[in-house]
């Protein structure tokens, strides 16, 4: 028996050796997809020998999963063909928008279908769906016609493929020990470079949440309660609890964080010149109010990753590469944020975003960290759009206002901008020519840079509008502007006067006269770093980072800020004395409730009109349960056609997106009258 394993071994090796090859080959073809130049294939050959190995072993340990099948040749082949495809996928996804594939973007496919005619016309849409179809349809008829071998031993086979994947961990382990690859000190950007795709695609599969810290124990989580501790605010305030702030150091002025899409200091890129300032605005804050870097966890994409960091305070860096914690963690874990700190005092919180309501799952998320309105285009009037089908900024100043407007106390708004979002065309776009491109750097197309920049104009004026509006109202406001990453333009680390991708700017500005500090700033240190100044010291982590401060260059920052995102999503909870205060809230969307007051129906033309409150081009009639396309008449009237109606139908009015999810309904209306 021993004799013949022995046997049923020689033979797999004296098969598959030759697949060392051949996993070098794809390896090459891959590494080559992912740095796009032979040059940068070339730099990552001679300073990263020993992770191209891996890359290639990795690429072989799959190969071998094709040992367990009789019908090996056309699984080899599968193997081989998806691979490249990967890399062909990869290639694609990293110009359109700079971050490279990961498995997590399986969760993703959702959304990135609602954008997919942006980045693609029909003619490549029906291209890649119909090549997807042959290329499945083409894999299974490989595997089908290929011709099986002969008897061999399965046991074998399945033993081969376990030893060397143990010894693919067993390499990774101790490139990971050896310092060759150190994942929460790299962007993800970089880690493809450094590490190759091979392994940072497969890393991703099994990287998710927040990995036990080695030191993370009871003792030193209360430690760090003991280091950021105040005996005269305690650490953790219910969110249900309602109290005016004692102290006289505190301010609770209405606070306004606007994350502006794809915005940064156009200034910064070098060698480019404009025939006029594109963000004069902007410009203007950064010399007069306080400001600067923010450092943002995201390129080129992932405006989601960059909320979170800002709302909770905690860095993404400790989450699995390319992990988007909306899509994971956040699906059912409410998460303290500024939202649920600024409870305690009186705030309402409301989010606001002039695109899809689903988008990243907001609708339902935003309940989980802790606000209390979402108001998503679906439920906006006065939308116009651009070129690109982006619903234009200027909308959200009346937005805001409305919502400041809706209630009596303190107001945290949260507005998330679109109009200045990617693809950038190639191609000159009509009314995007008032700002022209004079020089620019040559890995960006100066085209795209100019309608870019025409785009980040029109946002510009939006500030405008909005601090015009802030000025007036006759309430303290603190006003908090950012970009949430920089355009996916083919910029890159050598062509920014900061020389990183990855940072943005910031500014502060306030209508009270308050006199606050500006500097650079990571992400999640933003919002304590702004509460602080207000003296609101309400939260965990919005003290910790308060008590450290922004500069803190102390080795136990970053260690104890991981140990206490661990122990709050993922551990005992010990910083909440064991069980986490926070709940889901009851999330309402739009600032208005939209309302159905009462029907009427005229059977001659079988015409229903239904009558209420802040309708939207996105309202629709249902008639006992069924949708009726509407026409919007205005925000009191909805017309359209159905059969049969009487005073016992069901009759209300549901906020449905472009792809027809439905995000709410009204109670049921009345029948007013027949029509004769």
């Amino acid at each position: 028996m021993a004799s013949n394993r022995a046997k049923a071994l020689r033979r797999i090796v004296r098969e598959n050796w030759y697949m060392l090859l051949v996993s070098l080959a794809v390896a090459l073809a891959v590494e080559a997809l992912n740095h796009r130049t032979l040059a940068k294939l070339g730099v990552f050959l001679a300073e990263h020998p020993w992770m191209f190995l891996l890359n290639v072993w990795i690429i072989f340990n799959t190969f071998l999963f094709a040992e367990i099948f009789r019908r090996r040749r056309g699984v080899r082949w599968v193997i081989g063909i998806l691979w490249v495809v990967l890399g062909i996928v990869n290639y694609i996804v990293q110009r359109t928008r700079v971050l490279p594939l990961t498995t997590r973007d399986v969760l993703l496919i959702p959304d990135g279908m609602r954008m997919i005619t942006v980045y693609f016309t029909w003619y490549e849409i029906v291209g890649i769906f119909g090549g997807g179809a042959l290329l499945i349809a083409g894999l299974v008829l490989l595997v089908v016609k290929s011709r099986p071998r002969g008897p061999f031993n399965r046991l074998a086979s399945v033993s081969a493929f376990c030893v060397v994947t143990a010894l693919t961990l067993v390499a990774g382990k101790v490139s990971v020990e050896f310092g060759s690859i150190d994942w929460e000190k790299t962007s993800l950007v970089d880690a493809y470079q450094n590490y190759g795709f091979a392994y940072g695609f497969t890393y991703t599969f099994a990287d998710f949440g927040i990995t036990r810290p080695s030191d993370y124990s009871e003792e030193m989580v209360e430690e760090i309660a003991d280091d950021i501790a105040d005996e005269d605010a305690p650490l953790v305030v219910e969110p249900e609890a309602t109290a005016e702030p004692e102290e006289p150091t505190v301010l609770t002025p209405n606070v306004v964080f606007v994350q502006l899409e794809s915005f940064f200091n156009v200034h910064d890129l070098l060698e480019a010149e404009y025939s006029q300032n594109p963000i004069p605005v902007f410009s203007d804050l950064m010399e007069n109010w306080p400001s600067g870097q923010l450092k943002v966890p995201s390129v080129g994409g992932g405006t989601a990753n960059t909320e979170f960091e800002v709302l909770s305070g905690m860095n993404l860096d400790y989450f699995g590469a390319g992990e988007f914690p909306y899509n994971t963690i956040l699906r059912d874990t409410a998460c303290e944020t500024i939202c649920f700190n600024l409870k305690p005092l009186g705030y309402t919180a409301t989010a606001i975003h002039n695109y899809t309501g689903t988008f990243y799952g907001r609708n339902t998320v935003y309940a989980q960290l802790g606000f209390d309105c979402f108001v998503p285009q679906e439920y906006m009037n006065g939308l116009t759009y651009n070129a690109l089908g982006w619903a234009r900024d200027s909308v959200l100043t009346g937005e805001i206002v409305k919502a400041m407007r809706a209630t009596e106390g303190q107001d945290f708004v949260f507005a998330v901008t679109v109009q200045s979002h990617g693809k950038y065309p190639s191609t000159p776009v009509e009314g995007l020519d008032g700002i022209d491109v004079l020089s620019c750097p040559e890995t960006v197309d100066a085209v795209m840079l100019k309608n870019f920049v025409n785009e980040l104009s029109e946002v510009d004026a939006f500030l405008g509008e909005l601090i015009e509006e802030m000025e007036d109202w006759d309430e303290p406001v603190v006003l908090v502007l950012y970009g949430d990453h920089l355009p996916a333009l083919g910029i890159e680390d050598e062509d920014l006067r900061t020389g990183d991708m990855y940072q943005t700017s910031y500014v502060i500005w306030n209508n009270f006269g308050l006199d606050m500090q500006g500097g650079d700033l990571q992400a999640f240190q933003l919002s304590a770093y702004v509460l602080g100044q207000l003296g609101i010291e309400n939260g965990v982590l919005n003290r910790f980072h308060q008590t450290f401060g922004p500069d803190c260059e102390e080795e136990d920052y970053i260690t104890f800020l991981r140990v206490l995102e661990y122990d709050m999503l993922y551990g005992e909870h010990v910083i909440y004395e064991g069980d986490a205060p926070y709940e889901p809230t009851d999330l309402r969307l739009g600032c208005e409730p939209i309302v159905c007051e009462y029907y009427t129906y005229d059977p001659a033309t079988a015409t229903i009109s239904v009558y209420g409150e802040n309708f939207t081009t996105y309202s629709d009639i249902l008639v006992d349960g069924q949708r009726r396309n509407a026409v919007f008449a205005d925000e009191t009237r909805l017309i359209a056609r159905a059969n049969g109606v009487t005073e016992d139908s069901e009759v209300c009015v549901g906020q449905f997106t472009r792809e027809g999810e439905e995000l709410g309904r009204t109670g049921l209306g009345k029948m007013r009258e027949i029509s004769p």
